[in-house]
């Protein structure tokens, strides 16, 4: 039960982010370390925001069914290890990289909690 509701959890913030990069780009490339001096940096955070809206609802519907959820929940951390690692060859470590690692390890953690 509170893997469900922490997997709910991880959809709400999913859908939360995104939705803040859509709306305020620059302020959310700010908070994650993506630079936007022009506008294709400005695409690339709405095209994460977006993809993260859409991994929000993908785990939405995957909570009625927990071998499911555990398989989204492990893909879907992995978005945040390959933003990291994206993020990191780009412009070298930065103390906002920290976000992207910690999003891969809390939503693999709970990948792997799920009661299968």
């Amino acid at each position: 039960m509170m893997q469900r509701t922490l997997a709910a959890a991880t959809a709400v913030l999913l859908t939360a982010v995104g939705t803040g990069g859509v709306i305020a780009p620059k302020l959310s490339a700010g908070q994650f370390g993506i630079p936007t001096a022009d506008p294709a940096g400005l695409a690339f955070v709405r095209a994460a925001a977006a993809r993260d809206i859409i991994l929000g609802a993908i785990v939405f519907g995957s909570l009625g069914d927990v071998k499911t959820l555990r398989r989204v929940l492990g893909w879907t951390s992995l978005v945040g290890l390959g933003d990291a690692v994206l993020l990191a060859s780009l412009r070298g470590l930065r103390p906002q990289h920290i976000l992207h690692a910690g999003g891969f390890a809390a939503v693999a953690l709970l990948a792997l909690s799920m009661d299968a």
